[in-house]
């Protein structure tokens, strides 16, 4: 049965990963060249190839092989995950820009942010289109109205002692 586990396991090593890329972008010229080309064993990579059909990535049609209908979703998934590590710093800018602004940072001003550090378009999007900006202002006006709400409480409550 596939799962997402065996999914991502079928394509967690280095060799897979790079022979499952092979085949997403048609570098599917021969055997011997690839396993050449990625310093492959024949065993390596026969067994690469029979894991990545076994987890329904890949599949054999007159001796080439080519991605499925799974393996092309999971391609397409990769890619954005390597676009995602690319801007790793730039990501990591954002994080740090909104933690240390706290709640006072408007969210036009976190989409400015947000637009003038991440080039990618997908990636910017996703972080706009989940609010990225709001959320972290809400996550703090939310701390700061518990607060007050518990201050309140307490006040309550000694007011009701005395």
């Amino acid at each position: 049965m596939i799962s997402v586990v065996g999914t991502i396991s079928a394509i967690s090593d280095d060799k897979t990963l790079s022979l499952f890329k092979a085949v997403a972008l048609s570098e599917n010229d021969c055997s011997n060249i690839l396993i050449t080309k990625l310093r492959l064993t024949r065993r390596q990579y026969y067994s690469i190839m029979s894991r990545l059909m076994h987890a329904d990535l890949v599949r054999r049609i007159s001796g080439k092989y080519s991605l499925t209908s799974l393996g092309k979703v999971i391609f397409y998934s990769y890619v954005k995950i390597e676009a995602a590590i690319k801007c790793y710093w730039k990501l990591k800018a954002v994080d740090s820009i909104l933690v240390s602004a706290n709640a006072e940072l408007p969210a036009e001003e976190c989409q400015r942010i947000i637009d003038n550090l991440i080039d990618n378009n997908e990636i910017k999007a996703i972080l706009i289109s989940n609010n990225i900006c709001e959320s972290q202002c809400y996550a703090s006006s939310e701390q700061k109205q518990q607060g007050e709400q518990q201050r309140h409480s307490r006040q309550l409550r000694e007011l009701l002692m005395h």
